[in-house]
């Protein structure tokens, strides 16, 4: 169905999908859905021995329904990340910019994030007048990251991509 959920939740398992398609084998990802709370997809690990299962993974994810309960998601994925052995350390959210709930302490994780030279770039499936879009414009701007704004679901793919280049660069 056009603009289903589902259909959404299918695009956005897309992008994922070709993110990790773009990363190097000696590059480490995590993958987490997120309604009330964060289900590891994958956990922390190398990509190169690990991408074709992964690639299934994510593409075979789906929409539990409900809110997207933002920073139970982001504490899940610093929790993966912090002790990561990388270099770099990049977080993708994508939440809906009109059912984005939990700010919680939000700001003190993205500092707690911020100091350990962790980045957040936000992926808002919606536009920049939708209820939580400050809340995710706040989100990228203390993350040290990009924000994407995008009402139309068959583009989440491509911004997957285009995000995943703009980080490995």
């Amino acid at each position: 169905v056009p603009g289903s959920g589902l259909e959404k939740m299918a695009l956005a398992n897309e992008g994922a999908g070709r993110a990790v398609q773009l990363l190097g084998d000696t590059d480490f990802v995590t993958v987490l859905v997120v309604d009330s709370e964060p289900h590891e997809v994958t956990p922390l690990v190398p990509v190169g021995p690990n991408r074709a299962e992964i690639e299934d993974a994510v593409r075979r994810q789906q929409s539990m329904g409900g809110g997207i309960f933002v920073y139970n998601g982001l504490q899940a994925a610093w929790e993966q990340l912090q002790n990561a052995p990388v270099g770099q350390r990049h977080v993708i959210l994508f939440s809906d910019a009109a059912d984005s709930e939990q700010p919680d302490a939000y700001v003190n994780l993205l500092a707690e994030m911020a100091a350990a030279k962790t980045t957040v770039s936000v992926i808002g499936l919606g536009t920049e007048q939708d209820a939580d879009a400050d809340f995710l414009k706040d989100i990228a701007q203390r993350g040290g990251g990009r924000i994407f704004f995008n009402q139309d679901a068959n583009e989440l793919p491509a911004l997957f991509a285009q995000e995943t280049v703009i980080v490995a660069r």
